[in-house]
């Protein structure tokens, strides 16, 4: 069985000599590493690389979706509710995503998403969320956009998807707060 497995490496080394293919589709992009050279952006169709010298990373850069988880948050006047929401985005420059700056889109998208939500919905009045709901989601969107382009990000929405008021509460001081609705 150690023959098998010992021929079944050399022949898996053999092959990183020869030249891969591999298809982008056009709602994907990639970057490729190379030895000794920065990472350089794969277009979508068929590209070739060799897997002794090189590596790739295809992820969709086409319109996508983000939910974000809801928060317990205050309002400037200390009212308490709690706020989801959604991000509607693109990848713009595969190569800063996930080439330069950047390991997981997602949860940078996410990350900066949620601190943008607590940015600005706790220096807004409650009245003022209730009434002027698509000024927030402009701000919000424009806060985001700002923040995630340096990450080759392109937000093209954030929208508030859960929005009430609520009681925090602590539990024996000992457990995180539990968010409740009154």
């Amino acid at each position: 069985m150690d023959a098998f497995a010992w021929l079944g490496e050399v022949f898996q080394a053999l092959l990183s000599f020869v030249p891969r293919r591999v298809i982008v589709r056009s709602t994907h992009g990639g970057v490729k590493w190379r030895m000794l050279r920065g990472p350089k952006e794969l277009k979508p169709g068929v590209r070739w690389y060799w897997p002794l010298i090189s590596e790739i990373e295809i992820i969709p850069i086409a319109r996508q979706t983000l939910n974000l988880q809801p928060q317990a948050l205050v309002t400037k006047e200390g009212k308490e509710v709690v706020v989801g929401g959604v991000v509607v985005y693109s990848i713009s420059d595969v190569v800063m995503a996930i080439g330069k700056r950047n390991f997981d889109v997602d949860t940078t998208v996410n990350d900066i998403s949620q601190c943008a939500i607590v940015e600005v919905i706790t220096t807004v009045e409650f009245k003022e969320l209730l009434n002027n709901l698509k000024k927030i989601e402009n701000e919000l969107t424009k806060t985001c956009k700002r923040q995630l382009k340096h990450f080759g990000v392109l937000i093209h929405r954030v929208a508030l998807t859960d929005f009430s008021p609520c009681r925090s509460l602590n539990i024996m001081g000992i457990y995180p707060s539990q968010v409740m609705s009154p």
